[in-house]
Parts: structure tokens; C-alpha cells; sequence
């Protein structure tokens, strides 16, 4: 018997009806709102795109605004899981810094992610509270490893911080120099999708500045 189809990186041979009833409602609202936009996406509509009744999607959530909150969390959640950490430490750090920063871009400029986004962008003027879509900046530093790659490359000596939150701070400076431009650049539409040469260039570029601020002097000089 062939193996039982995943969906979104959850087994569903093994999970019981209610995590795969749930599954199915995340997966369909995810659907719809990335179609019909936010508001345009009833939940009556997401309950039928789903497969269950309109009683057992609010058993699950407690309105629409749940149900959007939860396709937030499953998308970080899902692309996150993607990720590759196998990052080899004896890299030189700006080398270590572009694998790091190119490998997340592979996973956050997935066109359904992208399309998603672009869904909230188009509604949110109408709507403000929908830019809480994009407020997880500071749980998705941690997800995408840039706050535990930082103070990993503390604690080998290559980096330097003083403050307290230097490692967040230090984190939020690696997403916005390397990451955050090709991003929001894609979601814009402001250019079509940058090619590998293209991103790691414009990463190298990131990764040049962030070292120039965060670089301990012995890494500077060469003598890691």
C-alpha cells in the first residue's frame, strides 16, 4: 500500500480525526484567504473547502479571526520546519553567514507563502489589524535560527555585543541587512523573484555591513 499522503509536513497516517479535522481547516482557510482575500473568506465557505460542517470548525476555532491568527502560527511553523541547520561551523563567518541567510530565503520566497502575504498586503489598508500577520518578526528571528546562529558565533569569539539584548538586536540587524530586502521586495511585487547568483550577491552585500558593526576584531583581522 502506498504510503499515506503528508499534508504540510504532518503525517496524516497515525494522527487522529481531530488533528487531521483541524489539518483540514487550516489547510482550507490558508486556501481561501490566499484566493478570496481575508475578508471575502467566510468561514461557511472554508467549512465546505474543508470537508466539515461550519459546527465543527468553530469547535476547533472560535471565530475568523482565531482561524487567521492559527494560519499565521502554521505557516512559520511550516516553512521553519523546512529549514536546514547543517550549516558547517568551520566556514569562514561572512561564508557562514550567506549559507545561513541564502537557505532561509529558499524557504521564505515559496510562492505560496509569498501569495499569502501578498493577500494580507492587499486587505490591510481596509483593514489595519491584519498587519498583526507580520508581527512575528521577533518569534521568527528565533524560528529561522538567526538569534541561536548569533549567539553561537558570540560564543566562539568571531562576534561581538555588549548589551543585554545584544543577540536579539544583533539577530533583528541580520534579517533586516540579508533577508528582509529580497522578502518584502518579492511580496511588493517590486521585482520578479531574484535568481540564486542574485540572492547570494545581495546577502554577500548584508552580510558585509552586518560584519563590519558585529565582527570581533580577531575575526576581522583574519585570525579566527
Amino acid at each position: 500500500m502506498a504510503e499515506r499522503k503528508k499534508t504540510d509536513g504532518i503525517a496524516r497516517e497515525g494522527a487522529t480525526l481531530t488533528e487531521r479535522k483541524r489539518e483540514d481547516i487550516l489547510r482550507a482557510a490558508a486556501e481561501a484567504f490566499r484566493h478570496d482575500g481575508v475578508r471575502g473568506a467566510s468561514t461557511d465557505a472554508i467549512a465546505e473547502r474543508a470537508g466539515v460542517s461550519k459546527r465543527t470548525l468553530y469547535n476547533h476555532f472560535a471565530s475568523k479571526d482565531a482561524l487567521f491568527d492559527a494560519v499565521i502560527e502554521r505557516y512559520w511553523r511550516r516553512f521553519a520546519g523546512k529549514l536546514d541547520d547543517a550549516i558547517d561551523p568551520e566556514l569562514a563567518l561572512e561564508e557562514r553567514i550567506v549559507a545561513l541567510c541564502v537557505s532561509r530565503l529558499e524557504v521564505l520566497l515559496d510562492p505560496e507563502l509569498i501569495g499569502f502575504f501578498r493577500a494580507v498586503l492587499g486587505e490591510s489598508m481596509r483593514s489595519p489589524e491584519l498587519v498583526r500577520a507580520f508581527g512575528h518578526e521577533v518569534d521568527a528571528l528565533e524560528m529561522l535560527g538567526l538569534e541561536s546562529f548569533v549567539r553561537e558565533e558570540k560564543s566562539r569569539g568571531r562576534i561581538t555585543f555588549d548589551r543585554a539584548d545584544g543577540a536579539s538586536v544583533a539577530a533583528s540587524q541580520l534579517w533586516n541587512l540579508c533577508i528582509n530586502p529580497l522578502f518584502w521586495s518579492s511580496a511588493l511585487l517590486l521585482r520578479a523573484k531574484a535568481n540564486k547568483s542574485e540572492r547570494e550577491r545581495a546577502v554577500r552585500e548584508g552580510a558585509k555591513t552586518f560584519l563590519a558593526r558585529y565582527a570581533a576584531a580577531s575575526t576581522k583581522t583574519g585570525k579566527e
